[in-house]
């Protein structure tokens, strides 16, 4: 979810902003939270068009799990991020804009389609969810710098990472496992005229950081390859998508011919490549904030699919900043925030969901 603009499409007035924070005496800056505005006028004028490649797979709404929330220092949206399945089988995510009253965890349960709350406060921006092999537990992605953990339930809150990391203030944006819970995590700093964003690995108690990869334009999305060799890494403001071999032991990239690469660029316009995921064969599934749109490429960069959701609310919906999809399944259920409140969407994903739905453990 991420960033501060304001631009028209169409004669309509349609608005992105990001909000910055200061980081402390480190000087770095906290991006807050994605925001659009209210667009004026007719539906196509913010229609988010067919695909530019490969066959376009329509998203369906599956639920309604957060209102539109009430105006603030973001604007009057709603956001939802880091969706992920639980050992209960019910996805969880966080309603990253919900006010200090609602809870900022949720989950839905899939048969009734009922939300209950899991953990409420009045100050975290978070902006992923996923769930440790290593312990079983919630780990919380904050973007006022540090990395929360909690019980399946709510209860054990306390903080595995904060402030500066290796003399940088980190700015967490997602998270992936491996199989034994070590973490890597994108910091989500820097331009492509500045770029300091990061790639850390942490162990899996939250010690001992080391970064794997530095000088990335709004590092974001990141996801494991099926295989648990290499993580597909997405910048949000330079719009590509990097391809990171780790070293057998995922203490260290990978050299040589393996050395770390891009992977695909995309043309977002005033857009941005957030959240992704993999499936089981392979492919690649990346948000594109601000666009209503979830491209699906090949390992090879191919454009295979690109999934859209369908604009048909009374305002703009296309905070479309991540997805999850059921492992054994190809059950895919995107996340999407924008004017009218938060919603889950599915749609038939290309390959089957693995264990990184369940943040590397085994599927539910």
């Amino acid at each position: 979810m991420k960033f501060v603009r304001s631009f028209p499409r169409r004669g309509t007035r349609l608005g992105h902003r990001r909000s910055n924070l200061a980081a402390g005496l480190a000087g770095a800056v906290l991006v807050a939270a994605c925001v659009t505005a209210a667009a004026e006028g007719s539906e196509s004028a913010y229609v988010n068009g067919p695909a530019d490649g490969g066959k376009t797979v329509t998203a369906h709404l599956y639920a309604q799990v957060a209102p539109l929330d009430p105006p603030g220092a973001l604007g009057h949206i709603t956001s939802l991020e880091g969706p992920a399945f639980g050992p209960d089988g019910e996805l969880y995510m966080v309603h990253s804009t919900a006010p200090a009253d609602q809870p900022k965890v949720i989950a839905l349960d899939l048969q009734t389609r009922k939300v209950r709350g899991i953990h409420k406060d009045a100050t975290s921006l978070y902006a992923s969810l996923q769930f440790s092999p290593a312990d079983g537990k919630i780990y919380l992605t904050d973007l006022n710098g540090k990395i929360d953990r909690m019980n399946p339930d709510g209860t054990g809150y306390t903080t595995v990472a904060s402030g500066s990391v290796l003399g940088r203030q980190l700015v967490p944006d997602d998270i992936a496992f491996d199989q034994n819970g070590t973490m890597f995590v994108t910091d989500f700093q820097g331009t492509p005229w500045k770029p300091t964003g990061r790639v850390i690995r942490f162990d899996p108690d939250g010690k001992h950081p080391t970064v794997l990869l530095d000088g990335l334009a709004g590092a974001n999305g990141i996801s494991f390859d099926p295989e648990y060799s290499a993580l597909w890494v997405s910048e949000f403001r330079a719009g590509r998508v990097d391809y990171l071999p780790l070293s057998a032991d995922h203490t260290n990239p990978a050299g040589g011919f393996s050395a770390p690469s891009v992977g695909m660029y995309g043309n977002e316009g005033v857009g941005g490549l957030d959240s992704n995921a993999v499936d089981a064969s392979g492919n690649i599934y990346q948000c594109a904030f601000g666009d209503g749109k979830v491209y699906v490429y090949s390992p090879h960069g191919a454009l295979l699919a690109t999934v859209v959701v369908p604009q048909t609310m009374p305002a703009p919906q296309l905070l479309t900043t991540n997805l999850v999809i059921k492992p054994g399944t190809r059950d895919g259920y995107p996340v999407v925030g924008g004017d009218n409140g938060g919603f889950v969407y599915t749609f038939r994903a290309l390959g089957l969901g693995n264990a990184q739905s369940n943040g590397g453990g085994t599927g539910a």
